[in-house]
């Protein structure tokens, strides 16, 4: 009997042993993708992807040194085991292409042909949206495999009321089946005092059917950014602070939450975490209980959102300036972190 007690509490000891190792092991995946840009002596600027520990320890390139070529991050896979990017052309020619990179740099390209392959936005099963851009107004969504498996393009927008103008797509948003994707196509209206025309369609990744959800006119010229839950967006600046406007794509109602730039929402979509310079604020999703989120700002500084933390407990910010600096922002006291020099991309916070 005191044999198999002294068992049964060895058994219970290795088993309650195991939880705190599995924690410590799926903490240490968690990551932050970012950017680092350097000037050489000669003037030269070279730029390159990393990860690092989001306590700002064991940071890893991702990319290789490329004069001339510019490396721009799109996201994570949904199991954190690879990056997407895009890498432009050393010539600075009209061609870019994306690859995908393990957690050690190991890369591989996945899209082919002489034109820009922009915005890559990782979803299940391996696939990849994109946007194509050849030239001439000539924007499309596109769909290539991580595997380089199927590049093909989705769905080509024909927007009738920009006869003349440019024309933007947005970066493509994935419901969680991995079945439709949801795209703004923007541009001016043609005359010289029209507005800023928004279509926005959920699109079948089958089929490349699309719906279209909305359609908005809006004073300035805007970037969606989407909800999680794909029923609703904003409408913002991105680099300039400005009103910002809260879209229903069931109803189509358009509503201003006050001015801003660069939204983004928390994982469950209740929140939006946005700045307006030198300050962040979060507010609920329709615009009520704003505040201020940073109890000691830097004056000579700017701020960007990153990210939300899993838990909707931190902010993960940009400190612009020569120096850029990221920073975990504790929404409970206002305090921050620094993680480490360089630029966080957007969403680039993986967590599991």
């Amino acid at each position: 009997m005191k044999r198999q007690a002294i068992l049964s509490l060895l058994v219970a000891i290795a088993a309650a042993a195991v939880v705190p190792a599995a924690a410590a092991q799926a903490a240490s995946t968690a990551a932050i993708l970012f950017s680092r840009t350097y000037v050489a002596g000669d003037g030269s600027a070279y730029s390159g992807l990393y990860r690092v520990k989001p306590s700002g320890e064991h940071t890893v390139p991702l990319t290789f040194t490329l004069p001339g070529a510019e490396f721009r991050a799109g996201g994570w896979s949904p199991d954190g085991s690879h990056v997407v990017y895009e890498r432009t052309a050393p010539d600075r020619s009209l061609e870019s292409q994306l690859f995908v990179a393990d957690r050690q740099g190991a890369y591989r390209q996945v899209t082919g042909g002489s034109y820009l392959h922009q915005q890559p936005s990782w979803g299940p099963g391996g696939q990849i949206a994109f946007v194509s851009d050849r030239g001439d107004h000539n924007l499309c969504l596109s769909l290539t495999h991580a595997d380089n498996q199927d590049q093909r393009d989705l769905f080509c927008p024909h927007i009738l009321d920009r006869p003349s103008e440019p024309m933007t797509l947005s970066t493509p948003k994935w419901n969680p089946a991995g079945s439709r994707l949801i795209l703004e196509a923007a541009a001016w209206g043609d005359s010289l005092d029209g507005d800023w025309i928004s279509h926005v369609y959920r699109v079948n990744v089958a089929t490349g059917a699309a719906i279209e959800l909305t359609l908005q006119h809006l004073p300035d010229q805007t970037e969606l950014t989407v909800a999680p839950g794909l029923k609703a967006g904003i409408y913002a600046r991105r680099y300039q602070i400005a009103p910002m406007y809260h879209v229903d794509f069931v109803t189509g109602s358009l509503t201003e939450l006050g001015t801003g730039r660069a939204p983004k929402y928390s994982r469950d979509g209740r929140r939006i975490a946005f700045d307006r310079g030198n300050q962040v604020y979060v507010m609920d999703a329709d615009g009520s209980d704003m505040y201020a989120v940073i109890a000691d700002p830097d004056p000579n500084a700017g701020y960007s959102v990153a990210d939300w933390s899993a838990d909707g407990t931190r902010l993960l910010v940009n400190q612009t300036g020569l120096a850029p600096l990221m920073q975990v922002v504790d929404l409970a006291t206002g305090t921050t972190r620094d993680v480490g020099a360089g630029s966080a991309a957007y969403y680039g916070w993986y967590h599991f």
